[in-house]
């Protein structure tokens, strides 16, 4: 394609040395057509050619405009400024008005301030000191994802894939073109846009978040893009997305966990599944947290029942095939022989035999909450968690007990707020908690266990399990709750500190001084290497 594309302008520019505005027109069309497929190198090639062939201050002007798109995309970003600047916008007729050109200057202004760390297949680039250990953690999980996510959906991006951590909230909103509303009520902290993944920094909320699975899915987005030359609608999108963004780690994908089936089976009984066409443009337009993250169970179990029913290779195939036909209806019956609402009607079925229940009595869901300062101290904030009162105040009182050293009072109040609350991830591990400092090592992890299944990204079990399994001399264990939580929330120091005695215990020297090194960073020490 790209071969076939420069011999053709070549032609054009050997043919004549001027050319006229209609084949100014044709070279713009292709370039935009091309950023749209995001075949961006065929575009760059594209518009450099078009900016050779450009003679008149008009045409100069497109091609300047294009260049700047073409290399903001390309993530070049202080090429992006240098052309954006020649040009005069209000001058300028183009598809892409001058609104896209401001919103280019602006986060390339801002781009050019990351520090990068290129890999074999990415560009980590970061802003934030602290941010710089993401990119640590970041290189493995998405080595894993090249692999395990390009071995599903058939492509291997040849050019190092950009992923941007977002240092703040602001820089996020105007680099991800979303709203503060739309982050905050859907819980966005991820997104694939302009050829690039983008994520918020987890630093930025009191426990973290998921970011191993979030770069997961983000990159999942970007090979979507590439195979389909963005054809696949959003619904399919995020499905395909959240089926494959837990293929870092894991190899058969569980959809259906205590959180969405709760989700579902509430939906399926009250009739209020969201409609396929309420999920355009973005699911960070949807209207509520609740609504955007059922959405997200209906599109990632359509994507679970497709594969389960067709088999495996049904997932590359739809790419192909809308590529090709460019309507998911379309795509949907060739891949599988049905009509659409056959097909979607089928998925329903489905979900109803499964006899699926609220297996998480009353579930809500808030909307995301970000830290007001780097080194805010959430000390009994997550009590607004529970949503029970009693439970709330009992363990409130609590963890009054607690802070007075009075732990075995402590716990019988945390274990009166479990008898109203019994499942709230803020209630059980306040009560394993204390039950591990007073040497209760069993009953602590019996405490945690039901909430690796409906709770499994909650980051405060996982690092009391690793104190647990510290406590007990079970290292193995104890590395792997403490990983888990390092994929959650990798700047909470105790973590790094647990780890470094799980290494030292088995006398791994070059482990114990790497977490260490992690340690300074996070607390804003400089490393011996700096």
């Amino acid at each position: 394609m790209r071969i076939n594309t420069l011999v053709n302008l070549l032609l054009i520019l050997f043919i004549s040395s001027t050319a006229n505005s209609k084949e100014i027109a044709v070279l713009q069309s292709e370039v935009e057509e091309l950023l749209n497929k995001w075949q961006i190198e065929e575009a760059s090639d594209t518009a450099d050619l078009l900016s050779n062939l450009s003679y008149s201050n008009e045409d100069k002007k497109i091609a300047f405009y294009l260049k700047s798109v073409t290399e903001f995309y390309k993530g070049n970003y202080e090429k992006a400024v240098e052309y954006g600047n020649r040009v005069t916008t209000k001058e300028i007729n183009v598809i892409d008005d001058d609104i896209f050109l401001d919103h280019i200057l602006r986060v390339s202004n801002f781009g050019m301030k990351f520090n990068e760390v290129e890999t074999k297949h990415f560009k980590f680039r970061y802003s934030h000191p602290k941010d710089v250990i993401l990119t640590r953690y970041a290189e493995k999980v998405l080595e894993r994802a090249y692999h395990e996510v390009g071995l599903d959906l058939d492509i291997y991006p040849q050019e190092p894939v950009i992923v941007e951590i977002y240092p703040d909230l602001e820089n996020f909103i105007i680099a991800s073109t979303l709203s503060e509303k739309d982050i905050k009520t859907t819980g966005v902290v991820g997104i694939c846009k302009f050829n690039r993944i983008m994520i918020l920094s987890p630093r930025l909320l009191p426990k973290g978040y998921s970011w191993f699975n979030t770069l997961t899915h983000e990159y999942t987005h970007f090979l979507i893009f590439i195979k389909s030359e963005n054809k696949t609608p959003v619904w399919l999108h995020e499905g395909i997305a959240k089926f494959e963004e837990k293929r870092w780690k894991d190899k058969e994908r569980n959809i259906l966990t205590p959180f969405y089936e709760s989700l579902l089976a509430k939906a399926l009984k009250d009739d209020k599944l969201v409609p396929i066409e309420k999920m355009h443009p973005s699911f960070g337009k949807l209207s509520s947290s609740y609504e955007a993250q059922l959405a997200f169970a209906q599109a990632g179990t359509t994507i679970d029942f497709l594969e389960n029913n067709w088999g495996k290779g049904t997932i590359k195939n739809l790419l192909t095939t809308l590529k090709e036909r460019d309507d998911y209806r379309a795509s949907i019956k060739e891949v599988t022989g049905l009509e659409f609402e056959k097909f979607y009607n089928l998925w329903v079925e489905d979900l109803v035999t499964k006899d699926l229940s609220e297996r998480i009595p009353e579930l809500e869901i808030d909307e995301i909450r970000f830290k007001k300062r780097d080194n805010s101290e959430y000390i009994g904030e997550d009590l607004i968690d529970i949503k029970d009162i009693r439970a709330r105040e009992y363990s409130r009182l609590g963890d009054i007990l607690r802070t007075r050293g009075r732990l075995k009072a402590a716990t019988y109040e945390y274990e009166k707020a479990m008898h109203f609350d019994p499942i709230s991830p803020v209630v059980l591990n306040r009560l394993a908690s204390s039950k591990n400092a007073l040497g209760e090592y069993e009953e602590s992890e019996q405490v945690l266990t039901p909430l690796l299944e409906f709770y499994p990204e909650y980051f405060d079990t996982y690092i009391n399990l690793g104190l647990i399994y510290l406590n007990k001399s079970n290292l193995v264990k104890a590395e792997e709750a403490l990983n888990n939580a390092i994929s959650i929330n990798p700047f909470d120091p105790q973590v790094h500190i647990d780890l470094i005695s799980v290494y030292e215990i088995q006398g791994l020297s070059d482990l114990v001084e790497k977490e260490r090194d992690v340690l300074r960073t996070i607390l804003g020490e400089v490393s011996k290497d700096e």
